[in-house]
C-alpha cells in the first residue's frame, strides 16, 4: 500500500479525534476500536510485522511510562500506541521514524504547555492536536 494513501488514513482518524478532543475533550472506545482494526487491516498489507510489533511494544511502554507519571490521557495513549502502525508504515528508517516522534512530540508538547501557562488555564489541556501536527511534521521530513 502506497505510503501517501497510510498517511491520509491515519491523518484522517487524528483530525477526527482532535476534532472530538477539542470539542468534547473525551474521545470514546469505540472510535478507538475502530482506528485501531482499520490500523490492523493496513498492517495485513505490510511486509515486515516484527518491527511492527516490536515498535508497539515500545509504544505500550513508553505509554505505561507516561501514564504514571500523569503526563497524558488515556485516549491519548491508546492513539500513540495505534498511531505507531502508520508511524512504521510511512517512514523509510522506522526506528529513526520512531525516534524523531518522539522528539517532535516532546518539543510540541513543551510549547503547548508554555502556552497554557501563559494564558493560565485550569482546563486540562486536549493533547490529541499536538500528537496530529507531530504526526503531519513527522511524515513531511521523511518525504522531503
Amino acid at each position: 500500500m502506497n505510503q501517501l494513501i497510510i498517511f491520509l488514513i491515519g491523518l484522517a482518524f487524528l483530525l477526527f479525534f482532535s476534532y472530538r478532543d477539542l470539542k468534547y475533550s473525551k474521545i470514546e472506545n469505540n472510535l478507538i476500536i475502530i482506528y485501531l482494526i482499520v490500523a490492523v487491516i493496513v498492517m495485513m498489507f505490510a511486509q515486515n510485522y516484527i518491527i511492527q510489533f516490536i515498535m508497539m511494544i515500545f509504544w505500550v511502554m513508553f505509554a505505561g511510562l507516561m501514564w504514571k507519571l500523569n503526563n497524558i490521557g488515556g485516549a491519548d495513549l491508546k492513539i500513540l500506541i495505534i498511531n505507531s502502525i502508520y508511524l512504521s508504515l510511512i517512514v523509510p528508517n522506522v526506528i529513526a521514524g520512531h525516534f524523531m516522534f518522539i522528539m517532535l512530540l516532546g518539543f510540541h508538547g513543551l510549547l503547548y504547555g508554555i502556552f497554557a501557562k501563559i494564558i493560565k488555564t485550569k482546563r486540562q489541556i486536549p493533547f490529541l492536536p499536538i500528537i496530529t501536527l507531530t504526526y503531519i511534521i513527522n511524515y513531511i521530513f521523511w518525504i522531503l
